[in-house]
């Protein structure tokens, strides 16, 4: 008898932990989900961005953002105002986010002019942190 409890016991806890860890990845899924889409709708609503994609990927290695913008202009420096008035509102998104690394770019229509953090006073070399990005380019 106690030997079918144990065995009962052992799965009701193993089903368990696993729906825990699988509701926790869902979670995880729908928050980046609804975080690109923000993101997108950020960025597109500034003035030179026409299109946007972000990818986000969560997890318990941590958080991954990257998003590409598409400028208005092939014009390496109005692109790069353009990055700066969108990396404020962007960020602002990701404001509940606690970390992570975060890749940026503004590209030309034409994807022959590329111009990122780096390129508008970033410092080179410092990495692409979600952190280090937010204390450079402060959110309103």
């Amino acid at each position: 008898m106690s030997r079918i409890l144990r065995s009962v016991a052992g799965a009701t806890i193993a089903g368990l932990l696993t729906l825990s860890l699988t509701s926790c990845g869902l979670d995880q899924t729908a928050q980046a989900d609804k975080l690109e889409t923000e993101m997108e709708e950020a960025a597109t609503s500034v003035s030179g961005v026409q299109s946007a994609n972000a990818h986000v990927n969560m997890n318990t290695s941590g958080n991954f953002i990257n998003i590409k913008l598409v400028g208005t202009s092939g014009d390496d420096d109005v692109l790069g105002e353009s990055l700066k008035e969108a990396l404020p509102v962007i960020l602002e998104k990701t404001k509940d986010v606690d970390g992570g690394t975060f890749s940026i770019s503004i590209f030309s229509p034409d994807d022959t002019i590329q111009v990122g953090p780096s390129d508008i006073g970033y410092p080179a070399g410092t990495g692409d942190t979600l952190n280090g990005i937010r204390k450079h380019f402060p959110s309103e």
